[in-house]
């Protein structure tokens, strides 16, 4: 990649690398300056101080591990989708979780935190394993998933989940309870705890293969007509607001965006989805810089018509824009 540096074995004759020695953990991949947009859903933002990708579990931790312990900042990236960087990139080390393993264990599925949802959906259909039908279409990792409890019509990841294994602040494994992860609404415990997630199990059922396909086909279908398909996008930028009398007990962003007349409003190259007014999509060069003041405008006009604050769902990672 123009621009990169990668750290190579020493040579033959025993000289050493001139970078830092806590990189040593993750000799003859990490690299330098790496950019970042095209491993986001928005393909957008700067470059990476450090890039390290992570192909196992192993690795993830030990590369957390040796960050940690020489006090670097580090940001862990899944698949990017649901983020938005900074134009001015990332501090530190950024590791790339990209252990993607995914096992059946009896009616239950194991995945590694850096598998796409999409593929665990795929593989529970594969199985003729019913459960995770709900999920079809939803675009990120597994742990973002968990991270998040990602879900669409009434259902989420908490619903299926038996454990997850997370990586505690102190450098501890642990294998935690459904019940232990304090889910809620589009979020987990792992923020507030500081847990960074590792694996999970997923609860399914026995069902017909064709009726478990057509479901998540007519999901995907009821996605294509509202979510950009060619269009970069994060996917839904705001929260939906909880209200138990509303359908699903939440009242649509989008159609408070919608009716405030939000799909007219563009900054730069960011501009308002034209079939989904709580998505933010890329039009070309957009930047974090135009995808910020958008958002803003969006939160002002639903403020001003229904005194209502919008909370973002998209998380922005990197050095602050101001």
């Amino acid at each position: 990649m123009p621009g990169t540096e990668t750290l190579n074995p020493p040579a033959s004759d025993g000289a050493t690398s001139s970078w830092p020695a806590w990189t040593e953990p993750m000799r003859g991949a990490l690299k330098r300056h790496v950019p970042l947009a095209p491993m986001t859903t928005l393909r957008i933002g700067g470059p990476a101080d450090w890039y390290y990708p992570a192909e196992s579990v192993e690795g993830l931790v030990a590369a957390l591990a040796a960050g940690r312990a020489a006090g670097v900042p580090i940001t862990l990236l899944g698949d990017g989708s649901n983020v938005l960087i900074s134009d001015r990139g990332i501090r530190g080390l950024v590791v790339h979780n990209r252990a993607r393993n995914i096992e059946r264990r009896g009616n239950d599925l194991y995945a590694e935190a850096g598998a796409s949802l999409a593929d665990l959906v795929s593989r529970s259909r594969d199985e003729s394993l019913t459960g995770l039908e709900f999920a079809s279409g939803i675009f990120g990792s597994v742990g973002g998933a968990v991270y998040g409890n990602a879900g669409a019509y009434g259902r989420s990841i908490a619903d299926v989940l038996v454990w997850a294994e997370v990586l505690t602040r102190e450098g501890e494994r642990l294998r935690l309870a459904k019940g232990d992860l304090e889910f809620a609404y589009r979020r987990s415990g792992c923020a507030a705890n500081g847990w960074i997630v590792l694996s999970c199990l997923v609860r399914l059922s026995p069902g017909d293969h064709a009726a478990i396909g057509a479901e998540m086909e007519r999901i995907i279908g009821i996605r294509a007509t509202k979510l950009p398909v060619d269009i970069p996008s994060a996917g839904s930028y705001f929260k939906n607001i909880e209200d138990p009398s509303a359908e699903y007990g939440k009242v649509p962003a989008g159609r408070l965006l919608e009716d405030a007349g939000a799909k007219s409003l563009r900054v730069g190259d960011a501009g308002v989805y034209e079939k989904h007014a709580n998505v933010i999509v890329n039009l070309g060069q957009a930047t974090a810089a135009d995808v910020l003041a958008l958002a803003d405008r969006m939160k002002d006009i639903v403020r001003r018509r229904y005194g209502i604050e919008l909370e973002n769902e998209v998380r922005f990672l990197g050095e602050p824009m101001g």
